[in-house]
């Protein structure tokens, strides 16, 4: 992201070393973790008549980029590609079908999202907005983090996750600089505070997604699969019956992340500032909106209206109140032709094209200020997209999901619940928790009906779990929007996610058995089990 001429001394980002080269020595200890993990490739269940040997070298090239990019072994954007040139190679996936996820339309999504974020920078409306965090929640480290993860939580449950984080990412970032300015926290302090603020927007928005239909699409995904029970005569679960369920453990987890975060995950003091006047006074004296202010918030606003209305709303009893999208593509044909990322783009473009109303000519963003995007963050996402999309096709999809088939009816429900969500929530660190959902829903939807279980009982945790990856920036595009700030390392987020992915194992069990399936129409104590 680029600094706003505004906010002359920005707080020290938190990246990773400066220097450029390939680690040699750090290689060599990926080299070894991707072998280990096509070792472990041969014990997988695979298919009957798969052939292991694309399904363990996919495992070794999935295990060599992560370990890169977690070890810091060459430029993000350089393992990024590792896949792009591996798996032709080994014969796992044509160059063609990988560069479709080095494409992907969240890709676009992010960089028309980049862009809308460089022109609230540029005129100034994040430093505002900023000000406005502090005078309504106080100057106090601890409360701030928590206010930004409420924020995120909230918005989520209505705007999509990755909308969510855009908002907030410029907000951050400029109280972040503003705290720096004030030189109050140590240094470490200091980091892990900006790494503090950057992760409860990005974990905060994914949180958020849980509680609705529209939140995320693995919930959406959920939807889609149990429809063929519905019309076969199950207890159809309606919008109302979701948020009921799932509003409940959002607002919780959302309390309790924060408070753990800040204390243990990324501490930071708990005093108020001494200085803290100073921005209340700051908040107090901002000037009347600017021409570009009025005109960024109004194109800002226009572009999250296109996002959350683009799609059909399910209501109650099969009532559909369809979006935009519909009136504009043959049913059947609107994701195929319209996603965000067409909106994305479509916003930025009138964000070169509006003017700032600053000097004659001057537009809300200029290419000098857009080109400044982190590129290399978006061949990070594209390149866990591309092994992402190898995985069904190798027979890993169907391997991780014989691996929870034999739990089902076999174990006490509470720890298969336990099992299924400390598994689906490591997968969900490598792979998209759409490719999650996808892979794992029809899976557990059919394992559970081969052995009595309602299928809600195993779908709706999955689903769950799945947005419930935190540790790494691939994990949620969230994640890998605040990453891009630089304001947050590998380490930080890793440390501070793996807490939440163990909070979110010791919550979501107890929430689904005496809340959350309960509301969803499923009794836990009847599923039966062995133990």
């Amino acid at each position: 992201m680029s600094e706003s001429t505004s906010d002359p001394d920005p707080v020290p980002r938190a990246r990773p070393k400066r220097h450029r080269d390939v680690q040699l020595p750090r290689v060599a200890v990926a080299l070894v973790i991707g072998g280990l993990c096509a070792w472990l490739g041969v014990y997988l269940p695979l298919p009957a008549g798969t052939d292991p040997g694309p399904a363990c070298r996919l495992l070794f090239v999935t295990g060599l980029t992560t370990s890169c990019w977690l070890l810091n072994a060459m430029p993000i954007a350089a393992a990024s590609l590792i896949p792009l040139a591996l798996l032709p190679l080994f014969g796992v996936a044509s160059t063609a079908t990988l560069t479709d996820g080095y494409g992907h339309p969240i890709l676009w999504l992010f960089g028309g999202g980049f862009v809308l974020a460089q022109a609230v920078e540029r005129c100034g409306l994040h430093r505002r907005l900023a000000l406005r965090v502090v005078a309504a929640l106080g100057p106090n480290p601890r409360r701030l983090v928590m206010g930004f993860f409420l924020a995120a939580t909230v918005l989520s449950m209505w705007i999509s996750n990755t909308a969510t984080a855009l908002l907030l990412l410029p907000i951050g970032i400029v109280l972040c600089q503003r705290a720096a300015q004030l030189g109050e926290l140590e240094p470490r302090a200091q980091s892990n505070f900006a790494a503090g603020v950057m992760c409860a927007i990005a974990f905060g928005a994914s949180i958020g997604g849980m509680a609705t239909p529209i939140g995320t699409a693995p919930n959406a995904l959920f939807f889609a699969a149990h429809e063929p029970l519905v019309t076969a005569g199950a207890r159809p679960v309606s919008f109302l019956d979701w948020m009921l369920a799932f509003v409940p453990f959002a607002l919780v987890f959302a309390v309790l992340a924060g408070w753990v975060m800040t204390r243990f995950g990324l501490p930071v003091p708990g005093r108020r500032f001494e200085r803290g006047d100073e921005l209340l006074a700051e908040a107090r004296a901002l000037p009347r909106w600017s021409a570009g202010e009025k005109r960024t918030a109004i194109l800002f606003g226009l572009a999250v209206l296109l996002w959350t209305t683009r799609g059909d709303f399910q209501l109650g009893g099969g009532d559909v109140i369809h979006g935009w999208a519909h009136y504009l593509v043959p049913a059947g044909e609107r994701d195929r032709f319209i996603a965000d990322g067409s909106v994305a783009v479509l916003v930025a473009i009138l964000a070169f094209l509006v003017p700032s109303g600053r000097e004659p000519g001057e537009r809300l963003v200029d290419w000098e200020t857009a080109q400044k995007m982190p590129f290399d963050l978006l061949l990070l996402l594209g390149g866990g997209i591309a092994m992402a999309t190898a995985f069904g096709p190798t027979g890993l999809s169907a391997a991780f999901g014989e691996l929870l088939r034999p739990l089902i009816g076999a174990w006490h429900p509470g720890a298969l619940f336990a099992v299924m969500v400390l598994g689906v929530t490591a997968l969900s660190e490598i792979a998209s928790n759409t490719a999650c959902a996808t892979m794992l829903l029809p899976i557990l939807r059919d394992g559970a009906i081969a052995t009595g279980i309602d299928p809600v009982a195993l779908m709706a945790p999955a689903v769950i779990a799945s947005t419930c990856g935190f540790m790494l920036p691939i994990a949620t595009p969230p994640n890998t929007i605040v990453f891009a700030s630089r304001l947050v390392s590998f380490g930080q987020m890793a440390r501070a996610g793996v807490l939440l992915d163990l909070l979110a194992a010791l919550l979501l069990v107890p929430m689904l058995w005496w809340w959350c399936l309960p509301m969803l129409g499923v009794d836990p104590s009847a599923l039966g089990g062995g133990g």
